[in-house]
């Protein structure tokens, strides 16, 4: 009998198998993570000061960047002129006057 499904099994037996080797892997990854810290336990320290270490790092990255960009629009903001301030013009009134 022939079923009405637009995916062939070997789409499903891919996806399987990746996902299944990927398992593998990520449980391997933390089985040997496991074994490194029971044999350091400093390890556990060395990664919190990595995490610590990589957060300030990408902090001042970002604080640097926004004063990079403050900076910017700082040097923008001084060509702009309030709106009333006419003082670099020389004003003059005309009159119009309406005859009928």
């Amino acid at each position: 009998m022939i079923y009405n499904n637009a995916f062939s099994d070997r789409n499903f037996f891919q996806g399987h198998k990746t996902l299944t080797w990927g398992t593998f892997v990520f449980g391997g990854a933390l089985f040997l993570l496991a074994v490194l810290i029971f044999a350091y336990p400093a390890l556990i320290a060395y990664f919190f000061a990595g995490i610590i270490l990589l957060t300030g790092i990408s902090m001042l990255t970002v604080a640097w960047k926004l004063w990079r960009f403050r900076k910017n629009v700082s040097r923008v903001e001084q060509w702009e002129r309030p709106v009333n301030d006419n003082s670099g013009y020389r004003t003059q009134v005309t009159y119009f006057r309406w005859h009928e």
